[in-house]
């Protein structure tokens, strides 16, 4: 940004960075829980926790994939796993119509 910007967050200690990297991270990944919730992603389908184990996994440990000179951090290579294994673990039916609704007469 500008050198005094950066003189200033030199002198906050590397404590204080950590500490609020931890919420940060932490609010990050209760709001992706509130969305899954929202959404009533149903977990006790397999497919489902192993594709959220994995990202979580993925992001927490800030796992890094690099294809050629090109370097995905934690974050984005989390995002590339979910978008896989959703494409893999899909088990969503294509070009099935919906089952008709029959109504009776009272």
């Amino acid at each position: 940004f500008s050198p005094k910007f950066g003189e200033m967050m030199h002198t906050i200690p590397a404590a204080g960075i950590g500490g609020a990297s931890i919420v940060v991270f932490g609010l990050i990944a209760v709001a992706g829980a509130r969305i899954w919730v929202q959404n009533r992603v149903d977990l006790s389908q397999n497919g489902n926790l192993i594709m959220v184990a994995v990202t979580l996994v993925l992001g927490a440990g800030d796992f890094a994939l690099t294809l050629g000179g090109f370097t995905l951090g934690g974050i984005g290579t989390a995002t590339f796993g979910a978008i896989l294994l959703n494409a893999l673990l899909s088990r969503r039916l294509v070009d099935v119509p919906p089952p008709e609704v029959v109504h009776q007469e009272p």
